[in-house]
């Protein structure tokens, strides 16, 4: 067998991209070249009985091509771009969703006209009511009296919360092999919806509610949930390269 009929075969079915496969197959190639002419200039073998010896040091087709699916990222430098620029519209779309929308700037006018009518009127503890550090308060209440709420109210402020969070759990461990940690994907959607309801707080561009935060994290541990899973049912496809069921997710 060729160097090259070797290292097509190592390469035809690993998971990534087509460009990665060629830099892959570049790299190969490169390397086996110059073990073969070792072989030929040091040992005084012929082209093809080096060729024959360095493929055996290098290991069967089908072990060599499952050590290196194992290996590989879950996604490969190139789809790790798109992805990358996902995260950040992700991002500027929540900074916009969050602080800098026409709706958060109505809600703005309408709190500081409201708090400004209390302290006239010499009712100062009314101007808290778009606060709620108890944990668990805003949702037992949508509970107890959901006939004061429509379903939209329910379901935008309930899964809204969550949904808005599940990107940052799932984005963050597939680009970042640092965040590949239950506790960094925690506490970084816990300051991250914190730093988002102080913002809102002090710009009167919402409410801060505990409860929001629990619904953020719960959200950012969705998103990981779902990066696992993923990740396992890659990782366990990619244990059968080699044999009668190839796997390659951007072939």
């Amino acid at each position: 067998m060729k160097l090259g009929e070797y290292v097509d075969q190592v390469v035809r079915d690993l998971p990534c991209s087509r460009k990665e496969k060629q830099d892959m197959k570049d790299e190969l190639l490169d390397h086996l070249t110059s073990m073969q002419q070792e072989l030929i200039e040091e040992a005084g073998h012929t082209e093809r009985d080096a060729a024959s010896l360095t493929i055996q040091r290098f290991g069967p087709v089908d072990i060599l091509k499952r050590q290196l699916a194992m290996s590989m990222p879950l996604i490969d430098k190139y789809v790790r771009k798109w992805v990358l620029g996902l995260f950040g519209l992700y991002v500027a779309v929540s900074c916009y969703l969050l602080l800098l929308s026409p709706d958060r700037w109505h809600r703005r006018a309408f709190t500081l006209d409201w708090k400004a009518r209390m302290l006239q009127y010499g009712a100062a503890e009314y101007t808290h009511i778009f606060q709620n550090t108890l944990p668990m308060r805003t949702l037992f209440d949508y509970v107890l009296h959901f006939e004061h709420y429509s379903v939209y109210t329910i379901a935008y402020n309930l899964l809204g919360n969550i949904a808005l969070f599940v990107p940052l759990g799932l984005l963050l461990p597939l680009l970042f092999l640092s965040f590949q940690s239950i506790h960094r994907v925690f506490f970084t959607a816990l300051f991250a919806s914190l730093g988002v309801e102080f913002l809102q707080f002090l710009l009167a561009l919402g409410s801060f509610d505990v409860d929001d935060l629990l619904l953020n994290v719960l959200g950012g541990l969705c998103g990981y949930g779902l990066f696992r899973a993923g990740a396992a049912f890659v990782y366990k496809q990619r244990g059968k390269a080699g044999t009668d069921k190839p796997f390659s997710t951007f072939s």
